[in-house]
């Protein structure tokens, strides 16, 4: 299938906290959307790969997303893996999308920046045709930026006033990552109702500055060429 957009996460759980409500956006507009999980989390200390593969598929069901796919690399050796490279080039070849979502370089967890800078190392050589197998190339038009942990240089805030409930029962949809669990008192860093408490804080800060109920910010690393600054006003909604 060929893909408008195609959304990485690290881990199954972090598209949908950065950028779930855009995904929902999309989906509803009637964009081809997919989204690819590097690793199956195996190293969470709560849940398990097949309780994981039932979430992830839960979730990505809510943003009404039908196409999901893991790509099988370790955790913590996403860029060292021989293949990580030549498998992400080959997904993009074959998938073919227009814009590609990954998370920003910066981040607390280490599997987010070396995932970070595998997408942009495979956007790259995947439309170099001498590189890995014998598909087409294809180069995305776009990569664009997520936020996890860490917010920074934002270039640009979509809306998700509308799609604000979908994120969240999406993120919900990982139980076993984001809420109680009967018998168990492992608490870790995501676990704990502050985490998500300061997404929702954070939605509703970027949301605010664009006019909105809530926001999710993106990074661009390009610049973007306009040729009506009117226009271009006119589509910023730019507010007071």
């Amino acid at each position: 299938m060929t893909l408008d957009v195609l959304a990485i996460g690290p881990h199954p759980d972090d598209v949908e906290l950065g950028c779930g409500g855009t995904l929902a956006l999309l989906t509803d507009r009637g964009y081809r959307v997919a989204i690819l999980d590097l690793t199956e989390a195996a190293l969470s200390t709560r849940g398990d790969i097949p309780n994981r593969h039932k979430e992830a598929d839960a979730a990505a069901s809510v943003l009404g997303i039908t196409e999901r796919y893991q790509l099988g690399l370790n955790e913590t050796a996403i860029p060292s893996s021989p293949d990580a490279l030549s498998k992400l080039v080959g997904i993009f070849r074959r998938h073919r999308p227009y814009v590609v979502l990954a998370p920003y370089w910066d981040d607390r967890h280490p599997d987010h920046n070396d995932a970070s800078d595998l997408v942009r190392r495979a956007a790259f050589w995947a439309g170099v045709s001498k590189f890995g197998d014998k598909q087409p190339p294809h180069r995305p038009h776009r990569v664009v930026y997520y936020y996890l942990h860490r917010v920074a240089d934002v270039s640009m805030v979509v809306d998700i006033s509308v799609s604000f409930d979908r994120k969240l029962k999406a993120i919900r949809a990982f139980r076993s990552q984001f809420l109680p669990q009967p018998g168990s008192d492992a608490m870790t860093f995501i676990s704990r109702p502050e985490f998500l408490e300061n997404f929702i804080s954070r939605a509703r800060y970027f949301g605010s500055l664009i006019g909105a109920e809530y926001g999710e910010p993106f990074h661009i690393r390009e610049m973007n060429r306009v040729e009506d600054l009117v226009a271009w006003a006119g589509l910023q909604g730019l507010v007071d």
